[in-house]
């Protein structure tokens, strides 16, 4: 009997422990990295130097930094800490340099490019 009870006990745990728990049932945030401005909406187009590199960093602590062009500096690299939140079903609150914290939704068309539409316009960013 008793090794009955030790095998149905071994059995048990054995059952217990699946092979699919996670320690981590969140993924990372598919916006975490730098990324590169490439376009722009009218009339934001006319706002940003798209001839060179403005990109924002997105870091797993929510912080982040920019480095923007912008006409109105005369194109000489405007840079910047802040903050970004997902706010969930693609919205997000991103700090973008002369604008401020902007809520809007984001659209991945690939691992590597998403556009962030807010009230305003639309800017597209790549990796």
């Amino acid at each position: 009997m008793k090794k009955f009870f030790v095998l149905f006990l071994s059995i048990a745990l054995f059952a217990a422990c699946s092979s699919d728990d996670d320690g981590d049932s969140t993924s990372a945030d598919p916006i975490l990295g730098t990324w590169v401005l490439v376009d722009a909406s009218s009339p934001l187009k006319d706002e940003f130097c798209l001839d060179k590199e403005s990109t924002l960093t997105f870091n797993s602590d929510n912080t982040g930094a920019s480095t923007f062009y912008l006409t109105q500096a005369n194109c000489t690299a405007t840079s910047s800490t802040g903050s970004w939140t997902n706010r969930g079903n693609s919205l997000y609150t991103i700090s973008v340099p002369v604008y401020g914290d902007l809520q809007g939704s984001v659209n991945f068309s690939s691992t590597n490019k998403f556009t962030f539409t807010f009230i305003g316009g639309v800017l597209t960013f790549e990796k």
